[in-house]
């Protein structure tokens, strides 16, 4: 191309361009910047820099740009010397009168050609880059999810907010801006704040994980870091502050803590229940064992002086020691039967019944039972449900209770029977696991006595423990309860603290049934023979010699047998009719229940009348809980055995 036209499109461009060359190829021996020489400059950069470019030709770097350091002429000699392009980042070139930028120096023939923008111009350019960028770091920090602010370093006072500090505090940013935290925040927090922004200037960065504030909006929690901006001298000059909120995630987090503190007490409790009811369960089984053994030896202490008193024609004085021994084993037989009432081991007959109406009915006894000082209030429950019970001993728990509330109220008071339904649900199930979710009914007995404190509390339902003093009781009136309600399949709660009374809740499972059944009392019945022949099945050796004498008087034939497969053997080798077997329910070998279904097998119009002390797992599972066969709990008196003998015998075959 025609240099002319090449002059002609380097003074049409918006840029200034000057061309160096050295004056001659040995020059690049010469590391002296002042011998490359300028040999076109265009019209733009003459203009900025004040050249004329007729005269400026010829002339070295030095001549023209006095006031540039040695370094900056060195590098665009380098350039024209290296080949290599370079940049100058913007460097100022100030010549005969005016400036210029020197952006960018290019290698070109032998030496180097050099690009320039104007200044002023360079300054407007990067007042506007400098504006864009602003607005949007502006826009960043405007629209960011959490409060930015910033703090002038010598008083704190706010000098920038965003939006979602607004927001966050309820304040605008004409009300915060100038204002330091002590015109709007309580005089603690503030104090707070300002200690914290003072050891951000002095140390550095500052990291609070959770940081509680009190705004227009209520109480928040925030994640907030803070930083000092500096000057050149190194001088803190600004705070910056970004707080994210973190109130919902420390709300769940403390919620999730607080499910797990109630898992782990739920699970702490639920153990201590089960630890408490093996103990009960232990307990329990020694307490069935005793009275199963004890209602044996009561059996011929009973019986013998019934006989002898019945045979006895000498003076009062014997027949009076007599009713003694009958009258103490009478009273120990009771101690048994609330032993077995605790270990869930005696006989119940259940029956569905209304539990309001077997309350009614025992209202006047348990009225003359208090005392006149004590008032009894009913609160019966509307639509109660049914529940299947033992009526005898239903009625035995209500009276334990009852008693034990008239003994802790010695100068009067007010005692509450109350009745309810009663549905829990699986949630309550899984805190109380001894409670099965359902339908229920509520019996409650309430006092407004003396009460009992917690570890007291914990041993109520204790075989032997008691309050009272030293002759006033058994400690098995409240372990009574207990037995009777569990072997019910009920469960039981109390709830009392000192001088506030107490409350005990009796929870029974509704009963499917529809029917009601009322308790009716046993006809007069004969108890003597009709020439009947009864084989007996008793392992302990003095209740079967009892068995024999008050059968033989009441006119039966009496065969004996130690055990089951002995009674068998007796059966095999008696020729004649053997019309009822009364049976030991446990018995070494062969128990009761089996022996029977031998027994019937072989003869099949035998009656079976089973006897026990307790009811354990072998009568459960051979069905005498309800009602199959006739049974008879022990300890047993001549009449009660000759009465269910007869009514035995009596009863059609089914």
């Amino acid at each position: 191309m025609d240099s002319g036209i090449q002059a002609e499109l380097l003074d049409a461009v918006a840029s200034g361009v000057l061309v160096w060359q050295p004056t001659s190829a040995s020059e690049w021996t010469d590391t002296d910047p002042r011998e490359l020489r300028l040999v076109y400059v265009n019209r733009t950069a003459a203009r900025w820099l004040s050249l004329d470019p007729e005269r400026s030709a010829g002339r070295t770097m030095r001549d023209l740009f006095p006031h540039a350091d040695r370094a900056r002429i060195a590098a665009m000699f380098e350039v024209a010397r290296t080949r290599r392009a370079q940049d100058f980042g913007a460097t100022t070139w100030t010549g005969l009168g005016a400036s210029a930028v020197l952006l960018r120096a290019l290698p070109v023939g032998e030496g180097a050609v050099a690009v320039l923008i104007d200044e002023q111009d360079a300054l407007r350019r990067a007042e506007t880059e400098a504006t864009r960028l602003n607005r949007f770091l502006d826009s960043i920090v405007e629209n960011m999810p959490a409060m930015v602010f910033m703090k002038e370093a010598e008083h704190l006072r706010f000098e920038r907010f965003n939006r979602a500090g607004e927001e966050l505090l309820g304040l605008t940013r004409d009300e915060l801006l100038g204002k330091s935290d002590y015109d709007f925040f309580p005089q603690d927090q503030a104090d707070f704040f300002v200690t914290k922004d003072r050891e951000v200037l002095r140390t550095g960065v500052l990291d609070v994980p959770e940081e509680p504030i009190r705004t227009k909006n209520g109480e928040r929690w925030l994640h907030t870091r803070k930083i000092p901006l500096y000057d050149d001298a190194g001088r803190p000059e600004h705070l910056l502050g970004v707080s994210i909120d973190i109130t919902d995630t420390k709300r769940a987090q403390d919620l999730l803590r607080a499910s797990h503190d109630e898992l782990a007490l739920k699970v702490e409790r639920t153990e201590e229940q089960l630890r408490h009811a093996q103990k009960m369960e232990a307990v329990g089984r020694l307490a069935g064992g005793v009275a199963h053994d004890f209602n044996n030896l009561l059996s011929v202490i009973q019986s013998a002086a019934s006989l002898a008193l019945g045979a006895v024609d000498d003076p009062a004085e014997v027949r009076s020691d007599l009713a003694e021994i009958q009258l103490a084993a009478e009273r120990a037989s009771r101690l048994t039967r609330q032993l077995l009432a605790f270990g869930r081991r005696q006989l119940l007959e259940p029956r569905v019944l209304d539990l309001n109406e077997v309350l009614l009915s025992s209202r006047e006894m348990l009225v003359r039972m208090i005392g006149e000082d004590i008032a009894l209030e009913y609160v019966q429950g509307v639509g109660l449900g049914r529940v299947k019970v033992d009526v005898g001993q239903l009625e035995q728990v209500v009276l334990n209770l009852v008693v034990n509330a008239r003994d802790a109220m010695p100068r009067g008071g007010r005692l509450t029977i109350e009745t309810a339904n009663v549905v829990f649900d699986s949630g309550y199930g899984e805190t109380h696991p001894d409670v099965k979710p359902g339908p229920h009914v509520m019996l409650a007995v309430s006092d407004t006595g003396a009460g009992m404190d917690r570890a007291t509390l914990e041993r109520a339902f204790e075989p032997f423990f008691t309050t009272k003093e030293q002759g006033k009781g058994t400690g098995l009136g409240l372990s009574t309860v207990f037995g009777i309600v569990k072997q019910s399949g009920g469960s039981l709660f109390a709830y009392s603290e000192p001088g506030r009374g107490a409350t005990f809740k009796l929870y029974f499972p509704r009963a499917d049934e529809l029917r009601v059944a009322s308790e009716t009392r046993l006809p007069a019945v004969r108890t003597t023979s009709r020439g009947e022949t009864v084989l007996v099945a008793e392992d302990d050796e003095q209740v079967r010699a009892v068995l024999r004498r008050v059968l033989a008087r009441g006119g039966y034939r009496v065969l004996e047998a130690r055990s089951g497969g002995d009674a068998l053997a007796v059966a095999e080798r008696f020729e004649g009719h053997i019309d009822l077997l009364v049976s030991d329910v446990v018995m070494p070998e062969m128990g009761g229940p089996e022996l029977g279904s031998a027994l019937r097998s072989r003869r099949p119009g035998v009656r079976l009348l089973y006897m026990s002390g307790y009811t354990d797992d072998s009568v459960v599972r051979h069905g005498l809980l309800e009602g199959e066969v006739a049974f008879l709990q022990k300890p047993i008196t001549p009449e009660l055995l000759l009465r269910k003998v007869r009514e035995t015998l009596d009863t059609p075959a089914h």
